[in-house]
């Protein structure tokens, strides 16, 4: 379960809005390279919060 805070939120939501706008404009190599940093961003802050003391 993913539990992130109301600021990384929003940017990611930001980022995959500008990734869309990307694949729309048929930008297809810049918007595989945000989709990979984006997915390695989640995959992060899911790794520090599940390793995270309670």
């Amino acid at each position: 379960m993913m539990m992130y805070s109301k600021w990384f939120s929003v940017i990611l939501f930001i980022f995959y809005i500008i990734l869309l706008i990307e694949v729309i404009q048929d930008h297809n190599m810049i918007a595989m390279y945000m989709m990979a940093i984006g997915m390695l961003a989640e995959a992060a802050v899911c790794m520090v919060q599940a390793f995270r003391k309670k």
